[in-house]
């Protein structure tokens, strides 16, 4: 098929025999282009086999700090879990702290628009202003109709005609909108970001810096190094220089920004995360760690040098006086050789893939990117043969279909994969890099006492219920439904989530059932604690307890708590600093581990702070316990 070919509509479907041919077509077609757009790469043979392996069938659930070892759980959803890869998520962590020198990463987001969504879901509001890059400076075309469709407003940096941020202008910008979020998300840009300036502009305002084009670079150690720049949080996707499969990926130091980042996603933006693709991230990941340093000088060395090389040959690189590019990709001005989507189709016609995309004031440009080429092992032999035949198209100097064959050649020859980790070569070790994040550990936590017990608790509580319409006493039951709508307000609660438990005045202990909505509760609602045998909880009701009733059932047995407030909560930093909020580290939903650590934790405090969970109230009193819930709610009204 031609590669500008109309496609045409198929009346009838095609059979499989059909599909199969026209994928083994389109494969072979793909070794006879001459891939030079600047947002694609190719994965290594070890990446790219993992994206068809039977783990693909399988699901990959929560964030690896609540991902226990197999049975996994989400939530009330249990299911065999896959502990390898949780080994494996394990050192991509670690790999990332030495790249990106973040404590905290992210790999659930499905694709660079997804962490996008995620971030704005994370740390704005309806209603909030995010400050971002306009589309005629650079910025993705999508980010403004995201804002409005998240219900956000935006406005956008201020920019010189050099192509760089006008930072006086910008920070008039900032006084007059008072933006929530600082977001810098270009897709066509050539040098680093004044990133440290846009946070000294930004304060307490979160800055995310968008790397979707140059992780790969940053992980190399060149371009920039924003999280110790001054940006909060990394992100991007993950299929451009750096060389991993079509993912998104969050990385940051700030814990509490980025567990408020991982509640978004667990309560709302996702469930599965592609088992097989993030795989294959954690592997280019851990080769990026081998060959990065190797691989981005080549890739700076090769677009510096291809784009030299076209404009020697009279064709119109941007940035000539800057070096044409500080990344992998160059621009090529089309206005004086014709409009952008006839010369984009020239180059196409010719077996070559570019971008054509409108930017820096409006001009129509052609934008090209050597990372894909530099992995498949192009020098400067090649990039000269490149220049040449790219030039004559570019000028009309021969037609597509007189350069063609030459390029088929050309990229035949050239289909080994590079910077794979596995060369049979000497080079010496991979650096420790000196990017060591300032701040607080990664698991910071509260050390309790007696955690080893000398008998071997069970991973869950055993339930034992009787079938009964059993319900609280009116007074308690009123005051726990007071108790389940106020903690029901709080930011990150969701319908099913979190769990009240009163002592009637009987003194029998009620606690909410699995998956009741607290902020609306009925009477039967609630289950009746009877007792505890050994490891499993005595109870009636209609129906099963909430899986964290232990927790409700330790406390009233260790503190004599009448009421317990159980919600869903990611509390900002100066939050877990005030007197009184005690933090716990993550614990499994549901766990023995989590009642014990709370239990023991209320030694030291009636509200406590589960990280990535939630809060905790207790008191033997009423009054005092619903006082504690108004207090906490009134400072949670910003998720930040």
């Amino acid at each position: 098929m031609h590669p500008t070919q109309h496609i045409q509509h198929a009346d009838v479907p095609l059979s499989l025999q059909t599909i199969a041919e026209l994928i083994d077509e389109e494969e072979k077609e793909q070794t006879e282009v001459l891939h030079l757009t600047a947002n694609e790469t190719v994965l290594s043979p070890l990446a790219q086999r993992v994206l068809s392996s039977p783990l693909s069938e399988r699901y990959l659930l929560e964030h690896l700090e609540m991902r226990e070892s197999s049975p996994a759980r989400l939530n009330n959803l249990l299911l065999r879990g896959l502990n390898r890869i949780s080994m494996i998520e394990n050192s991509a962590t670690e790999v990332c702290r030495q790249l990106f020198g973040s404590r905290f990463a992210e790999f659930r987001c499905l694709s660079g628009l997804h962490a996008m969504q995620t971030t704005f879901a994370a740390l704005t509001e309806p209603g909030d202003t995010v400050m971002r890059v306009a589309t005629k400076d650079g910025g993705h075309f999508l980010t403004e109709l995201i804002c409005r469709t998240f219900g956000r407003q935006s406005c956008t940096y201020v920019y010189n005609d050099d192509m760089s941020i006008d930072m006086d202008r910008t920070r008039e910008v900032f006084k007059k909108e008072r933006p929530s979020l600082l977001y810098v998300d270009a897709m066509n840009y050539l040098f680093p970001f004044p990133l440290g300036d846009l946070k000294e502009i930004a304060g307490d305002t979160p800055l995310v810096f968008d790397a979707s084009h140059t992780l790969g670079l940053i992980a190399g150690g060149r371009f920039q190094d924003p999280l110790r720049e001054g940006a909060d949080i990394l992100q991007a996707n993950t299929h451009k220089t750096l060389f991993g499969p079509q993912k998104g990926i969050i990385l940051g130091n700030d814990r509490a920004l980025m567990e408020n980042v991982g509640y978004t996603l667990s309560s709302g933006m996702v469930s599965s995360q592609h088992t097989a693709p993030t795989i294959a991230l954690f592997i280019a990941l851990h080769e990026m760690r081998q060959e990065g340093e190797r691989y981005a000088d080549r890739v700076l060395e090769n677009a510096r040098y291809l784009a030299g090389e076209l404009h020697r040959r009279g064709v119109q690189v941007l940035a000539e006086s800057r070096g044409f590019t500080a990344n992998h990709m160059f621009f090529v001005d089309t206005r004086d050789i014709g409009s952008g989507p006839e010369v984009l189709d020239r180059v196409v016609r010719a077996n070559i893939s570019a971008n054509r995309v409108v930017a820096f004031h409006h001009r129509d440009t052609l934008r090209f990117g050597v990372q894909e080429i530099t992995r498949r092992g192009f020098g400067k032999p090649e990039l000269d043969e490149i220049a040449s035949l790219l030039a004559s198209v570019l000028l009309n100097k021969e037609e597509p279909e007189q350069v063609r064959p030459r390029v088929r050649e050309l990229a035949r020859r050239h289909q080994q994969v590079y910077y794979t980790g596995q060369e049979e070569r000497q080079h010496t070790p991979p650096r420790e890099p000196a990017r060591e994040p300032a701040g607080e550990p990664a698991r910071e936590s509260v050390r309790l006492s007696g955690q080893e017990t000398p008998v071997r608790r069970p991973r869950w509580i055993g339930i034992h219920l009787a079938p009964s319409g059993i319900t609280p006493r009116k007074e308690a039951y009123v005051r726990a439904r007071e108790l389940g709508a106020l903690a029901g307000e709080f930011p990150h609660q969701i319908d099913s989530a979190g769990n009240i438990s009163c002592t009637d005045q009987d003194g029998r202990l009620f606690v909410t059932g699995s998956g009741v909505y607290i902020k609306d509760l009925a009477p039967d609602d609630f289950v009746e604690i009877t007792g505890r045998d050994g490891w499993t909880l005595q109870c009636q009701g209609d129906g099963p307890p909430s899986a964290e009733a232990h927790l409700h059932q330790l406390l009233r047995e260790r503190t004599n708590a009448r009421y317990v407030v159980h919600n869903h909560c990611i509390v900002s930093r100066q939050m877990e600093e005030n007197e009184g909020l005690l933090v716990l580290p993550p614990q499994e939903y549901g766990s023995v581990a989590l009642a014990e650590a709370v239990a023991e934790g209320a030694a030291q405090s009636q509200v406590m702070y589960v990280r990535r969970h939630g809060l905790v109230f207790w008191s033997p009193d009423f009054e005092e316990c619903r006082d504690l819930v108004r207090k906490f709610g009134a400072r949670t009204l910003r998720r930040r």
